[in-house]
């Protein structure tokens, strides 16, 4: 069977609503856009629905000069390329990373949204965040997502796992970033290079999941899909489902390519 890329997602803030595309720039750090802003507290930790539900609530919508956040009567413009000039270093798990403020008002603007001091922060040409990984190349560049720059998943994957539930689920719970066409549940777990449109991925390993999963687009945390994933999709301590990825070579992806496995 031919893998075809169904669906492109990009996620500009971290821990924040996706937005779909039928393009997107595959990059070394992660697509075009992809996580490069993060709110984060007075020491410059980063702020997730781990820790606050409500902010699955939240919409991002993208113009070419805009990212548009809306949460029920609320909405913020954000322009792509404002900074100020303060130097906010942030930290992203094990990773420390210089950002730039994007604008006290609009920090100002999530901190009363939040009840609780933030700064929206974003990636520029001072961020640099590499990770150490267990394939060659061993290392690769990454945005402010939690791991790794991609996340692929099959449709196979999502449509086993709602067979499974009483309540099916919607994948944007798992955050894909590429989601394609498969006849076996989770064999994207076991693709190694793949061309696809102008870029070169590579499939590093299954990607473990946390609570975020569990989390509904009203801001509800639950116990599923963690509950049933766990009957069959548990290794050791960890729950796996989607595969992380790598950019080997960049290059646009549209929806409808055809992935060439292993090219």
């Amino acid at each position: 069977m031919q893998h075809i890329v169904k669906e492109l997602w990009i996620y500009p803030i971290k821990s924040l609503g996706g937005i779909q595309l039928e393009a997107a720039m595959a990059l070394s750090e992660g697509f075009q856009y992809d996580r490069r802003w993060m709110l984060v507290d007075n020491d410059g930790k980063f702020i997730t629905q781990r820790e606050h539900h409500i902010l699955a609530t939240y919409t991002c919508e993208m113009d070419k000069d805009n990212l548009i956040v809306k949460n029920k009567n609320a909405s913020v413009t954000i322009p792509l390329e404002q900074q100020q000039d303060n130097i906010v270093s942030v930290k992203v798990w094990d990773s420390e990373l210089d950002t730039h403020e994007v604008d006290s008002n609009i920090s100002q603007w999530f901190s009363e949204q939040l009840s609780q001091d933030v700064r929206l922060v974003r990636m520029t040409d001072i961020s640099h965040r590499e990770k150490v990984i267990k394939k060659e190349p061993y290392t690769t560049q990454v945005s402010l997502a939690d791991g790794y720059p991609y996340l692929i998943i099959g449709e196979q994957s999502m449509r086993t796992l709602n067979e499974k539930l009483d309540d099916p689920i919607d994948h944007i719970r798992f955050r894909a970033n590429i989601i394609i066409s498969s006849e076996i549940a989770h064999e994207e777990d076991h693709l190694d290079n793949i061309k696809v449109g102008q870029a070169e991925l590579k499939v590093i390993k299954p990607c473990a999941r946390c609570v975020v999963i569990t989390i509904d687009k009203e801001g509800q945390a639950g116990k599923e899909p963690t509950r049933t994933l766990a009957t069959y999709r548990k290794d050791g301590n960890k729950i796996l489902f989607g595969a992380n990825t790598i950019c080997m070579k960049e290059g646009m992806i549209r929806v409808g390519d055809i992935l060439i496995i292993n090219g």
